[in-house]
């Protein structure tokens, strides 16, 4: 009797695909819609960020979105005689608000913007940031979410760039006879970092990392290479409130 009973409740089980949401730092996600595309069913995920999918054999996608969040998407192959397990979706907390937002261990740190201003002469011009700002994080592994209505070209042809700052006391300026010492106190430029910007599942959100390791320091975002010398009859042409970048430093 105890066999018919166990055999009647896998007839009555049809076999399913589960996992889980989650936000980026692990908690469950409650209510998040998950699909596999071409199949007509989209469970909520429960308390716990379970959600049970049916099981259909092939190579599918699958999304996962909730409001407030951007959408993530995963691949699963279902063999024939296979019961896998089903993805863990990790879903980005979409910001409130346009701008740049450094991810940390537990939460997102608003890059705000700072003014460049430049010090010097007609032949030579220093120009930086007299304020590193206050945005800092503890990682080494720079991950930026960038959230805007522009689209990709047009963050290309903007020149977005990320710099590596450093502090400068003092600075010389040619003068009538020689070069002359002068006070700077900005941090200026000290070259450009390489990165990758990955748009995500979003038509407002970019994702932005180095290609390379970083060392502890300074470092802003900007564009119009607002914060290189050369070029200072252009910089003084831009209206003050164009004249921002964005810094943040890594402890």
């Amino acid at each position: 009797m105890s066999t018919l009973l166990l055999l009647l409740f896998a007839c009555s089980t049809p076999p399913a695909i589960e996992g889980k949401v989650v936000d980026i730092w692990g908690h469950p996600v409650e209510g998040a819609t998950v699909m596999m595309v071409g199949q007509g069913e989209k469970p909520l995920t429960d308390g716990e960020g379970r959600y049970r999918l049916p099981r259909v054999d092939g190579k599918h996608e699958l999304k996962a979105g909730r409001k407030g969040f951007i959408q993530a998407h995963a691949t699963l192959d279902v063999a024939a005689g296979q019961n896998p397990s089903g993805p863990v979706f990790e879903l980005y907390p979409k910001p409130e608000s346009p701008g740049f937002f450094a991810i940390t261990s537990g939460q997102y740190v608003h890059l705000e913007p700072e003014t460049v201003t430049s010090v010097g002469n007609d032949l030579r011009t220093f120009r930086g940031l007299k304020s590193k700002g206050d945005a800092s994080v503890d990682t080494e592994e720079l991950e930026v979410i960038f959230h805007t209505e522009l689209t990709q070209d047009e963050i290309l042809r903007l020149g977005l760039q990320l710099r590596k700052l450093e502090y400068k006391a003092q600075g010389k300026v040619p003068g009538p006879l020689k070069p002359t010492k002068v006070k700077v106190g900005l941090y200026t430029d000290a070259g450009e970092v390489p990165i990758d910007i990955t748009p995500m599942k979003s038509r407002t959100d970019y994702m932005i990392t180095p290609k390379e390791p970083l060392e502890r320091g300074l470092y802003a975002f900007q564009t119009q290479h607002l914060l290189d010398e050369h070029d200072p009859e252009r910089f003084e042409q831009l209206p003050e409130e164009l004249r921002q970048v964005f810094p943040v430093e890594l402890r």
